[in-house]
Formats: C-alpha cells, sequence, structure tokens
C-alpha cells in the first residue's frame, strides 16, 4: 500500500458522497446505487468497545454492489488511543478501493486527559502501521483551532460545516479533502436526512486516495 495525499482539485469538479450509522435507516439499497453517489462512509466504531450495529452488514453490502466504502472511528479523548485503535482494527477489514481509515474528532470528553495531541497522535500512526495510508481526519474547524492546536498537515481533513460557499480550513492545513456540507441531504432510499460530503476533486482524484494492494 502507498501513502495518501490530498487531493486538491477545481472547486467545480466535487464528487458527492454520504455517510451513516444506525440512525440512519436504508430501506432500499438499490435506490441508493442509482442516486449518483461517489462514495458511501459508515460509522463503524466509538471508544474502546462499541460497535455500530449496522456496520458489518452494511460494509459487506456496499462491497457487494461496487460502492466505494469507507469506515470510521468515533474517537473518544478519555479513553486510551492503543485499545481504541486495536478495536477499530479488530473490527473493519478494509480492503483495495477502500478509502482510507477515518477517524472523527470533535470533542473533548471529561475526564480531560493530558497530553490529548500525542495521544491522539498513537491512535493515528497504528491505523497508518496497520492500513498502509494516513488516515483521513474528522473535525470541525472550531474545535481544531481552538482544542488540537496541532498541525498535521499530511493527513486528509474531511471537515464538517454547514451553510458555508466555502469550509474554514484550519490551521496548519492548505485544503480540504472532504467537506460535510450539510446534515439535511436526502438519498433514494434512506429514510429521512442524512449527512451529504462533497470530495474535493473529480473520479481520478478520488481513486487516488484509494487503498491500493500492497
Amino acid at each position: 500500500m502507498s501513502s495518501s495525499t490530498q487531493a486538491i482539485a477545481d472547486t467545480t469538479q466535487r464528487l458527492t458522497g454520504i455517510d451513516l450509522s444506525h440512525h440512519n435507516t436504508v430501506s432500499d439499497w438499490s435506490a441508493i446505487t442509482s442516486a449518483e453517489l461517489s462514495f458511501v462512509i459508515l460509522k463503524a466504531t466509538d471508544g474502546m468497545d462499541y460497535l455500530d450495529p449496522t456496520f458489518a452488514d452494511r460494509f459487506e453490502t456496499l462491497g457487494t454492489l461496487g460502492l466505494v466504502r469507507g469506515a470510521y472511528h468515533f474517537y473518544e479523548t478519555n479513553d486510551a488511543p492503543e485499545v481504541q485503535a486495536s478495536w477499530f482494527i479488530e473490527n473493519v477489514g478494509l480492503r483495495a478501493g477502500d478509502l482510507p481509515p477515518v477517524v472523527d474528532i470533535e470533542r473533548v470528553k471529561a475526564p480531560v486527559r493530558e497530553g490529548l495531541q500525542d495521544e491522539f497522535k498513537v491512535f493515528l500512526d497504528m491505523l497508518e502501521d496497520h492500513y498502509g495510508m494516513k488516515p483521513i481526519i474528522y473535525t470541525g474547524p472550531d474545535f481544531w483551532t481552538h482544542v488540537m492546536k496541532e498541525h498535521l498537515p499530511h493527513y486528509p481533513l474531511w471537515i464538517a460545516q454547514y451553510g458555508v460557499d466555502t469550509p474554514e480550513i484550519p490551521d496548519g492545513w492548505g485544503n480540504w479533502t472532504l467537506w460535510q456540507y450539510t446534515d439535511a441531504h436526502v438519498v433514494p432510499g434512506i429514510n429521512g436526512e442524512t449527512d451529504g460530503n462533497h470530495f474535493n476533486g473529480g473520479i481520478d482524484d478520488l481513486r487516488s486516495v484509494l487503498l491500493i494492494d500492497g
């Protein structure tokens, strides 16, 4: 496997995808495949021992349907990073053609642990060692700038910001790879609204950041 780099492309060239968890009810997978989505990212794990009950079946289904798929871990700042990384690795078997592993960090949970930035880097390193590519970091601009205060420009950025024409880029990054631009995206086959995301590039750019055989 090779290291990923950020996809930086003309802003008029953006693919669209969604992310799902057990909070989203899927009623018709065939309708989803007809919705012109370029990727689907699923919540897999949270903290040291939570597995989204819908993850395994949905991840397998996406592979069968041939959709580009991804999986993310919700990082709990009060849990040991080594245990969190091991839990994700135990439950998520990424293959060639999948997105790199994703970690969602957006809040600090009491009790506040010292060395938050160093512990987060331990988590990132463990995922990179296992999967062979740098994880994608999902975060919000305010949280990252005021809490993390860490420059990790070599990691692909998935930024969450709604109601803007262009997302705010946290200190240390030059651009975004994924942008969660809404939580009110409507997709046939999914009951209710879901998160909508743009990928910063076209199909060739997307292929360039996917896992490949080592």
